[in-house]
């Protein structure tokens, strides 16, 4: 399915295009599809005054999740060499779509309905979310602190901004993608 694609960096986002930075994409440009930039709009209506996002993808092509999946297959094998075959193949497709040659489901990186993001304060810097974007661990997930008991600071101020990206992001609409606190995904 061919889809319209719209640039989310003239809605007023910050644009971190991480995998134009890797090399692995020619524009800097991250576009999604028309009902996500106006979602997102919403959703940012619903932060404290002067937040924003900071949004990192949106739109990927094929050869860019091939990539994608590749490098975090790397990562996963050296971090953890005692993993069998199946555990690492699992793990990686937990953190990554497989890359399929007709994605029909419109809440995709492929189809321009999923983006990932962080926030930004009204300072313009990104606020601490417990991870780094992409990051392969159990620390990723949406609701990793709201089990734990005794966090410190850093660890509460983490949930606390997870928190408010949930609130904001499901206010608009968006779906949730548990193990990672940075994708969101729309359906219409």
């Amino acid at each position: 399915m061919k889809y319209k694609f719209v640039d989310l960096g003239k809605h007023g986002f910050v644009i971190e295009p991480r995998y134009w930075f890797w090399g692995w994409t020619k524009s800097g440009r991250i576009v999604g599809r028309p009902s996500v930039a106006k979602a997102l709009a919403r959703a940012r209506s619903f932060l404290p005054r002067g937040w924003n996002f900071k949004i990192w993808d949106c739109q990927r092509p094929r050869f860019v999740q091939i990539l994608m999946l590749q490098s975090f297959l790397k990562r996963l094998r050296a971090a953890h060499p005692e993993w069998s075959r199946k555990k690492l193949i699992e793990t990686l497709f937990t953190f990554g779509a497989r890359p399929l040659l007709k994605v029909k489901r419109l809440d995709t990186h492929r189809n321009g309905g999923a983006v990932d993001l962080t926030l930004i304060d009204d300072r313009g810097r990104e606020l601490y979310l417990g991870t780094d974007h992409d990051d392969l661990t159990e620390g990723a997930a949406l609701d990793y602190y709201e089990s734990k008991r005794g966090l410190a600071p850093r660890e509460l101020e983490a949930r606390d901004n997870r928190r408010r990206l949930k609130k904001a992001m499901l206010q608009a609409g968006f779906n949730i993608y548990a193990p990672e606190w940075w994708h969101w995904s729309l359906d219409k």
